[in-house]
């Protein structure tokens, strides 16, 4: 049932919305000008809500200009996490909140597709109307999420399911905004690490300190407000309609977030804490952290429901994600503390002991690596945070030690610092007993111990050395000594090791032990010592050296050393030139063997080819088969003597 109708549409001039930091600066006239503008708008609000049914989707329909205050408001409004971007002006947060109350009735109106009986129209019709118009769009459902998800959050559950389930075109158009949010977060990135680690080096140097300073800050401002304004668009839209949760998923924006987080919080924060305004964005940084956190686990809610049902292919899918997200240090380390990832590893594991334990095992022992580094800086942080109050306290009360010790040496400089400290600690720090005490000699035996001029020592050393070096004659170093020169223990040890001394052993098993007859078949033989031998006997006989001695010949010689007691080889002699007759002989013999062999590899083939031939008619066939395929293969220059031939007259 069509209700529009192009004649019914006013025609009527609409206006935009405007953010006040737009166009006012510091002028009255500008702010009173602005809220002239924002009064124009309410009333065209106004007239559109005052509209007839057929009216009002006429005008929506045909007049386009109808909703673009409207899509103004949703893209330039200040939701209720940046309203410190609105100025501390009464009259312009009274028209504000103003257009804000009708922007969102007039959203409801065109949401509603019947009003009576009269006027109505069937859902799928409206939701049709509204998306093939482009009057109510993907990215304005994530305004109106980031505006009014927490203060009217049921309506919206009901207006988001209708949506969803009456125009199926909603959903494709949700994955393409999907995808462009992960690339607006990749370019973001690339913006941010770019703008915080270059930031100083892109101003130019006439510029003041005080300038950069500010552009900085403003900087960094807009970024936090963009965290924070994305993450609670996204939170927002995953907690009215978390159906869409599995398109989330599908898209892999939960991989994005992570990667974003971790390479961007480092970032942020140091820039934050060297421009030492930690303090003014901490609340927003927080907030924007647990909410991308959120988003995370918003996401993978589609496949942890289903691990629940013991889906096994669900419970490695969920691992597999697990897996991925390890890779982002910064982010994994806040999921487990906010949501305990290793609770819920482990409930998985609990459910589905199908699966090896390997991977769980491996799951929880990279979390535990991961967190270590962390939990050791917190243990650190509270390490430091009590040596400083301990360190305080002890400077506190060294500082009255010190003001006590020089109270009484302004009366008794002679003496020591540690002495007058040992006084004054047996006196509970009464200065003017010790002066009095010291003065009339009636210091005690504990006190008289120490030598006056004592040194300050502080209980680290006392506890160090073992032994006080005050007391006069080191009455413990004494002891100590008299103690290790005691050697009444032994006496009472002795009996105890006397015992091993002693066993009791029978006749026959001391037999037993040595049981051998005499071996006496030596005994005859008579051992003959050996005589000295003579010290001149002992040395080598002399030898005339060869240079000496007579010209022999070579013969002589070998028949002299050979004929000494120890066999020896004969001479390697080689002559000068071989016997001919020798070299004749060996030519001859492998002159044969070559014969020889070529008369054994001639036999062989005879034979085969006599037995290739057993018939006339098998060489013929062979003639004709090499005649009908020679022109297939290379045959010497077949071609060239063909044409030698046929010149010739041959043929």
């Amino acid at each position: 049932m069509a209700v529009e109708d192009k004649k019914l549409a006013i025609k009527r001039q609409f206006l935009r919305y405007i953010h006040p930091l737009k166009s006012i600066t510091n002028t009255s006239d500008q702010k009173e000008c602005w809220i002239e503008q924002m009064k124009y708008l309410v009333k065209d609000f106004k007239i559109l809500l005052n509209l007839s049914f057929k009216e009002f989707w006429s005008t929506v329909v045909f007049n386009k200009q109808a909703t673009m205050g409207l899509c103004t408001f949703f893209q330039e409004a200040a939701p209720p996490h940046l309203m410190d971007q609105l100025p501390e002006d009464s009259d312009i947060l009274k028209i504000y909140n103003e257009i804000d109350y009708f922007a969102y009735k007039l959203f409801k109106r065109l949401t509603t597709s019947s009003e009576n009986e009269e006027n109505y129209m069937s859902p799928h019709y409206m939701w049709g109307l509204l998306c093939n118009n482009n009057i109510i769009t993907i990215p304005m459902l994530f305004d109106i999420c980031s505006i009014y998800g927490q203060l009217y959050k049921k309506e919206l559950e009901i207006i988001f399911k209708e949506l969803f389930t009456c125009q199926r075109l909603y959903k494709e158009n949700l994955k393409s905004s999907i995808q462009f949010t992960i690339k607006c977060l990749s370019q973001f990135q690339d913006k941010i690490e770019l703008d915080i680690e270059y930031g100083n080096h892109r101003y130019q140097s006439n510029e003041t300190s005080t300038n950069i300073e500010e552009a900085n800050l403003c900087m960094i401002e807009d970024i936090i407000n963009f965290l924070l304004d994305t993450s609670y668009s996204i939170s927002n839209f995953l907690e009215i309609y978390p159906i869409a949760s599995s398109f989330f998923y599908q898209e892999k924006l939960h991989l994005k977030i992570a990667s974003f987080y971790h390479s961007i919080k480092p970032l942020i924060y140091k820039k934050v804490i060297a421009m030492n305004k930690l303090e003014k964005f901490q609340e927003k940084l927080h907030a924007s952290r647990l909410l991308l956190v959120k988003c995370v686990r918003q996401c993978l809610n589609h496949i942890s429901i289903q691990t629940t049902k013991k889906s096994e292919n669900a419970v490695e899918e969920y691992l597999e994600v697990i897996s991925e997200l390890l890779a982002y240090n910064e982010f994994i380390n806040d999921y487990n503390v906010v949501y305990n990832l290793i609770k819920d590893i482990k409930k998985c594991q609990q459910f589905n002991k199908e699966i090896d334990s390997t991977r769980f095992d491996y799951l929880l022992k990279s979390l535990e690596l991961i967190n270590k580094p962390y939990t050791e800086l917190e243990q650190k942080e509270l390490e430091e945070q009590q040596l400083e109050l301990q360190s305080s306290s002890s400077n506190i009360e060294n500082a009255k030690l010190q003001s006590l010790i020089n109270n009484v040496k302004d009366l008794l400089p002679h003496l020591g610092d540690g002495f007058i400290q040992k006084c004054l600690e047996y006196y509970e720090m009464d200065s003017e007993k010790v002066i009095n005490m010291v003065l009339e000699n009636c210091l005690p035996a504990e006190l008289t111990q120490y030598d006056l001029n004592l040194p300050l020592i502080s209980e680290y050393e006392d506890n160090a050395t073992g032994f006080d070096p005050s007391v006069k004659g080191n009455k413990k170093l004494k002891k100590l000594k008299a103690v290790l020169d005691d050697k009444s223990f032994r006496n009472e040890m002795r009996t105890f090791y006397e015992n091993y001394n002693f066993t009791e052993i029978t006749c026959a098993e001391l037999e037993s032990y040595y049981n051998d007859e005499y071996d006496d078949t030596y005994d005859e033989v008579e051992y003959v010592i050996p005589e000295p031998a003579d010290e001149n006997e002992k040395r080598r006989p002399d030898v005339v050296p060869r240079v000496l001695m007579e010209k022999k010949s070579v013969t002589e010689l070998v028949e002299e050393e050979s004929s000494d007691d120890e066999p020896q080889q004969p001479l390697n002699f080689q002559p000068f030139c071989e016997n001919p007759e020798e070299v004749r002989e060996r030519q001859a013999r492998r002159y044969a063997a070559k014969q020889s062999n070529r008369s054994n590899r001639s036999k062989p083939q005879a034979a085969a080819s006599s037995s290739a031939t057993p018939s006339g008619s098998n060489v013929e066939l062979d003639r004709q088969r090499k005649n009908e395929n020679k022109a297939f293969r290379g045959n010497h220059n077949r071609r060239n003597a063909a044409r030698y031939k046929q010149q010739k007259g041959m043929f």
